[in-house]
């Protein structure tokens, strides 16, 4: 079986769950030699009682070593067997799948054993493990890419919070479990914010340098684009401007930012086909919410931060904008309770595609189509304390009729509640739904 995610995801925490009351080796490889690390499972293995270590002080290979998982004294129970950061282990040696491959295929899979393949470096696994050319393919009997908690799971973390800190804490954090748990659900979001994101010396404050430094080289022309994305730059073009560098070249950093999931490109939810295809075509879009606050505020703002200014900067660089920052965000949470309520039945027709909508002039927030285009939901999202009214409606049907489709659905989701003028359109008009921050996490 294989699992893998992007790291802080909580994938080590998922096995160890999953052992706990299993006789099993857990291996958590580490980024060093071949030889360092045989001795290392070496270890592991004889203190399960793999009968080898009463005669060696540890493997020769890793042939020998894998196979003899199967004399490990389980009796009737399944054997298992986790490699965790299984990556490392390739790096030192790239023979190890074609040796697991061969043992599997000839001798263990007929065995009552288990081994679990685990993973941070998400285009490795892919390419070098589970694409056609690897020798592992097809020998899977299971393959889970864990992903990010939603923002319902979220907050989970933080129950106390008010809906609107709740949203603005996922703004910062995403569905990230380390970094969630990081949050003292009895300090409120400032507070917390200042603690663990904002001090020098704090976990979350050099977290993404220590991830960054995990995947890239250069870290310099990693961090100018994912800013650059950061602070709004969203064609290829005004990318490279902003960096200073040919498109071409940039397109490079951008595949790989995208293939660990820090970055995504983002077509128009009735984009065909063909127009998905092009390089040129699409936005970027800083997918990790945490990246996204890290690269917006604190990374430009590290030489205060580094004098201790925690104060000054939440005060003046971060409080004021934190709203308009969060509307990203928020427009995501909305498009996630279309998709759930579509799952429950709740919706007036199946939805098929969820996303947002663009030309060259105008915007939607979140459209949602009928699995023919006939039928749309569409959608403003404004996170903003602000009773939204009348006129929002109006601009949003104005903007509606540049989309095709026989029936259109209004759906209005609002922070900080609605007009009663609006309301009562509301009441009149079945076209026309409006949903509060609240009625979100219901």
């Amino acid at each position: 079986m294989f699992l893998y995610g992007r790291r802080r995801v909580g994938k080590t925490e998922t096995l160890s769950k999953f052992a706990e009351g299993k006789q099993n080796v857990f291996f958590a490889a580490q980024s060093s030699t071949k030889e360092e690390q045989l001795a290392s499972f070496s270890r592991k293995m004889f203190a399960a009682g793999a009968p080898a270590g009463r005669y060696v002080s540890q493997y020769s290979d890793w042939e020998s070593a894998l196979r003899d998982i199967d004399s490990l004294p389980t009796g009737s129970k399944r054997k298992l067997v986790i490699f965790d950061e299984f990556p490392y282990l390739v790096k030192s040696d790239p023979s190890l799948p074609s040796v697991l491959q061969n043992l599997w295929d000839h001798t263990l899979r007929h065995e009552n054993i288990m081994i679990v393949i685990c993973g941070s470096a998400m285009n490795f696994i892919e390419k070098e493990l589970l694409s056609e050319k690897a020798p592992l393919y097809g020998r899977a009997t299971g393959i889970l890419k864990m992903q990010p908690m939603s923002y319902r799971e979220a907050a989970e973390f933080l129950p106390e919070y008010s809906v609107e800190d709740r949203i603005l804490a996922y703004a910062m954090l995403g569905g990230i479990p380390h970094y969630l748990a990081q949050f003292d659900p009895d300090e409120n979001l400032e507070t917390n914010v200042k603690q663990h994101m904002l001090m020098k010396g704090a976990a979350l404050y050099s977290e993404t340098e220590f991830l960054m430094r995990q995947e890239f080289r250069e870290i310099s022309v990693y961090n100018a684009i994912i800013q650059a994305v950061a602070l709004g730059a969203t064609q290829l073009s005004d990318i490279a401007n902003r960096v200073m560098m040919p498109a071409q070249k940039v397109s490079v950093y951008i595949g790989n930012l995208t293939e660990v999931g820090i970055l995504e490109r983002e077509f128009p939810v009735d984009a065909k086909l063909v127009e998905r295809s092009k390089v040129m075509r699409g936005l970027y879009q800083v997918s990790d919410n945490f990246f996204r606050f890290w690269y917006a505020f604190i990374f430009p703002n590290r030489s205060d931060l580094e004098m201790g200014d925690v104060n000054g900067v939440w005060d003046h660089g971060i409080s004021p904008l934190l709203h308009d920052f969060a509307a990203t965000p928020f427009e995501r949470i909305c498009a996630a309770w279309l998709r759930r309520k579509s799952i429950a039945g709740d919706l007036p027709f199946r939805a098929g595609n969820i996303g947002r909508w663009w030309d060259g002039r105008d915007e939607i927030d979140v459209v949602a189509t009928s699995m023919t285009n006939k039928q749309m939901i569409i959608g403003e999202c404004k996170f903003r304390s602000k009773p939204v009214d009348g006129s929002v409606l109006r601009s949003l049907q104005l903007k509606g009729e540049k989309l095709s489709g026989e029936r259109k659905y209004y759906y209005l989701f609002s922070l900080g509640g609605f007009v009663e003028t609006l309301q009562r359109i509301a009441q009149s008009d079945e076209d026309v739904r409006l949903i509060t921050a609240d009625q979100l996490y219901e």
